[in-house]
């Protein structure tokens, strides 16, 4: 019996150290070998990012390799929807919708069952004229909105979906305010507003005097100063202590370290803006636009990529040639893998179960999910 005993105890060790020795480590392709990572700890995944390199780096759309078509599914809505935003906060999907009943709608996710709808559009003290959806890092704040035309700021909390106000930030000096708002915690946020001539990123607290101050100038060198030119989209990780700002108008990445201040450029070599357009000319629907859109995530920012001028997507979409392009990036901007959708409108990741949402803005108006893990996804 000990004999067997012995026997038995050999014949597992054999097999263990076989194992080990056929083990590879294939460390995952990116930019400059950098990715994101994860370890466990107590029995949590907790993502690891690696420093962030500073400097400029040039690229082409062949970092993505091949890109992943799919073919989306309509999801069927009770209400009707004009959508102008969307963002999704755990099992929750927002729409900021332009309807006559109501701006503001919440889903339910997977059912997508409605649960609350609020906001009317008029100038007034419960009116909303210009709103914009701002996500939260705070489990118990759904979502903030923020009303451009005077700066205020509303909050929704899960245990009482309707806006309540929160605070007012400072104004830029200008008639219209253009902030793209992320909240890193009750008291402190990070926008990006223009200027009368540039756009910048602001640090706020509202418990501080001074308020706000600049940490970050977003013009381009060897570009004419205007805010029309360094239009874009932003984002924060708060995990990674990462920014990102994607230019419009120019296939560009800055992304910063927002506690040391290092800066990365990622610049593709795509068609920009000629030299010295004002700020007419900038907006002229024949100029290519590149970043369309953000919904920054735990593990990676995902961007809507067009690569076309608007009086190409118009006339495409009116021939039934929907289509828009979402790119992946970990948080130190290293491309990952770029999609393309069969259809045209705003987007959310629901990177947790590997899914994207798009509402789409050619009529008939609807909601479409992108299963991520489709397997049947066609490869160009």
């Amino acid at each position: 019996m000990g004999k067997l005993r012995s026997l038995c105890f050999l014949f597992i060790l054999v097999i263990a150290l076989c194992n080990c020795g056929n083990s590879k480590k294939n460390p995952p392709k990116s930019l400059d070998e950098i990715n994101s990572k994860s370890v466990a700890d107590n029995q949590k995944t907790k993502l690891i990012l690696e420093a962030l390199k500073e400097g400029e780096i040039h690229i082409t759309d062949s970092v993505f390799g091949k890109t992943i078509s799919l073919i989306g599914k309509r999801l069927n809505l009770k209400e009707k929807i004009n959508p102008n935003q969307m963002l999704i906060k755990d099992n929750y999907l927002i729409i900021d919708n332009w309807g006559k009943d109501s701006i503001f709608k919440i889903f339910e996710l997977p059912d997508l069952n409605c649960i609350s709808s609020f906001g009317i559009q008029y100038f007034g003290p419960e009116g909303f004229v210009s709103p914009k959806l701002v996500e939260s890092f705070d489990d118990s704040i759904l979502f903030y909105i923020y009303e451009n035309t005077d700066d205020k700021v509303y909050k929704v909390s899960k245990n009482n979906l309707s806006p309540v106000y929160y605070l007012t930030l400072p104004k830029q000096n200008l008639s219209l305010s253009d902030k793209q708002i992320t909240f890193y915690d009750n008291n402190i946020a990070y926008y990006v507003a223009s200027t009368e001539n540039d756009k910048m990123i602001y640090y706020f607290n509202k418990d501080s005097l001074p308020q706000e101050k600049v940490i970050k100038d977003l013009v381009l060198p060897g570009i004419k100063v205007s805010s029309t030119t360094v239009i874009g989209d932003f984002g924060i990780n708060k995990q990674f202590n990462r920014m990102v700002f994607a230019y419009k108008y120019f296939k560009r990445l800055k992304i910063i370290d927002f506690q040391t201040m290092k800066e990365r450029n990622i610049i593709f070599n795509a068609p920009k803006l000629a030299e010295g357009l004002d700020d007419v000319a900038t907006l002229e629907p024949t100029n290519i636009t590149h970043f369309w859109g953000m919904s920054p995530r735990n593990k990676y920012f995902w961007i809507l990529y067009s690569g076309r001028t608007p009086i190409d997507v118009v006339r495409d979409n009116n021939l039934g040639k929907k289509y828009i392009f979402v790119e992946q990036y970990d948080w130190n901007g290293n491309p990952i893998k770029r999609y393309k959708l069969d259809d045209w409108g705003y987007f959310s990741v629901d990177e947790e179960n590997s899914k994207i949402y798009l509402v789409s803005t050619v009529k008939p108006y609807s909601l479409i999910m992108y299963n991520l893990n489709d397997t049947l996804n066609s490869i160009e």
